[in-house]
């Protein structure tokens, strides 16, 4: 149990206060990691006609970036809208969708201004919305113009400050539809219809979720969005322990910090099942011990989504036991990208810590299952670089860190620790996230598993 034996409903209401695996985080003191980036997007609000897009990888933190910025630039009478992509959603069906969550928020306030201007309203006369009343709505919109005129009703009916999220923009299928909304930012700006929005998506580059469309390329800032630095991801670890009165050695976690990869959901994830075994536990504890950071990566790897686990699975299940060992070796290093000899070095580096260095692959049969998990059976959990031979990266980057979790749950330190002089580490600058090159660097004096 923990110190001060707080009771089951007040330790889980403060328990997902501090750590929040399943939802975006909505305030700035739990966004740890993000101060420029939250910076960048705040200037973006402000400057006349202008609206952001955050992209990157999935599970980087998106999403509570664009909320916890949109609380902030929101004014105190209303909370912001926030719209998620769907693969059906088309322009007229999101613009409805903001205008019933705009009418819903109005209906809770009676200003005087609100009740003078209902009755000029053209598009959003209903005072009361119900679901035939918005499926008129988005029927009637059929044409950006008509978008437009629909947000310039719902600025001028109740917000000082209006701002729209559209989380996951990149789930809308329709390329065309996507394209609709370039042209929409360029015609809110022309017309000067003070709304704002900030759209994510989980992307390489702006042209991944615009397309030919750029023709709003002057109306948006684009943000993207890397993994979490170090100090970030074991941040987050050591102020929630601190909150029940738990102390945690360096080395724990630090091991946290590098299986998860720089991926929020996995350090917070990981911190939430930590908590609930030291609340679970019959005695007061107020440290953190291994064994007990070992079964919340256990419980941790067991709540990972479907999506993650099947390509894990189809990669390893039902194979040589050396698929596993491999599988892990794609993981071991801070850049996104490797080639076939550094992934060879870390597997022989794995078995050394296996005791099995006798039983390595040779290369070409090492090459041959690299291979294979480009392969549909296999996951597909990598890919080829079609322009560097030997050149490998993740389909999806988020698989990485389970990847690293499977490997630590198995008694490997997947560091990504590289091999060249520390201070050339120190010294060596980030390549873009979207170049994949380079992560953020391992901090000085950390070494996990045995160098190469």
């Amino acid at each position: 149990m923990l110190p001060n034996h707080p009771e089951h409903a007040h330790f889980v209401q403060r328990l997902h206060s501090l750590v929040s695996p399943s939802e975006p985080i909505r305030s700035l003191e739990r966004l740890h990691g993000r101060g420029k980036q939250l910076t960048m997007v705040e200037r973006a609000l402000y400057a006349p006609g202008r609206h952001v897009f955050i992209y990157g990888d999935r599970g980087v933190g998106k999403s509570s970036l664009a909320a916890t910025a949109a609380n902030q630039y929101q004014s105190s009478s209303a909370k912001y809208l926030d719209v998620s992509g769907s693969p059906d959603a088309t322009l007229p069906s999101i613009i409805a969708s903001i205008a019933n969550q705009a009418l819903h928020a109005s209906a809770t306030r009676t200003s005087t201004r609100k009740e003078s201007r209902e009755l000029d309203l053209k598009w959003l006369k209903i005072s009361k919305s119900d679901d035939s009343a918005m499926k008129d709505l988005k029927e009637s919109i059929r044409s950006v113009g008509d978008a437009v005129e629909v947000l310039r009703e719902i600025v001028d009916m109740q917000f000082e400050k209006p701002i729209v999220v559209i989380d996951e923009f990149d789930r809308i299928a329709s390329k065309e539809q996507r394209g609709l909304f370039a042209d929409l930012l360029k015609h809110l700006g022309d017309k000067e219809v003070h709304i704002k929005f900030i759209f994510t998506g989980v992307g390489r580059s702006l042209d991944d979720l615009l397309g030919a469309h750029q023709s709003a390329i002057r109306q948006l800032e684009t943000i993207e969005l890397p993994k979490l630095s170090w100090e970030a991801r074991w941040e987050i670890v050591l102020e929630a322990l601190k909150h029940f009165g738990i102390s945690i050695d360096r080395n724990i976690y630090l091991r946290i910090a590098a299986v998860s990869d720089g991926y929020p959901y996995y350090v917070h994830l990981i911190t939430e099942k930590l908590l609930w075994r030291l609340y679970d536990k019959p005695d007061v504890v107020d440290r953190v011990l291994a064994a007990d950071y070992e079964a919340a990566l256990a419980d941790a790897i067991e709540s990972v989504s479907a999506e993650l686990k099947r390509p894990y699975q189809d990669a390893v299940m039902q194979r040589a036991p050396d698929y596993e060992q491999i599988l892990w070796s794609t993981a071991d290093s801070e850049y996104l990208y490797s080639y076939l000899a550094q992934m060879y070095g870390s597997y022989k580096n794995i078995l050394l810590q296996m005791d099995a260095a006798h039983d390595a692959l040779p290369y070409p049969g090492f090459r041959t299952r690299i291979r294979n998990f480009t392969k549909a059976a296999y996951g597909p959990v990598l890919m080829a670089d079609e322009k560097r031979p030997g050149l490998y990266t993740y389909r999806e980057n988020m698989l990485r860190g389970y990847v690293r979790m499977q490997a630590e749950a198995h008694g490997i330190r997947l560091s990504g620790y590289d091999s060249r002089n520390e201070e050339e580490q120190q010294i060596h600058v980030p390549a873009r996230a979207s170049t994949g090159y380079r992560g953020p660097i391992t901090p000085r004096g950390i070494h996990f598993g045995k160098r190469r």
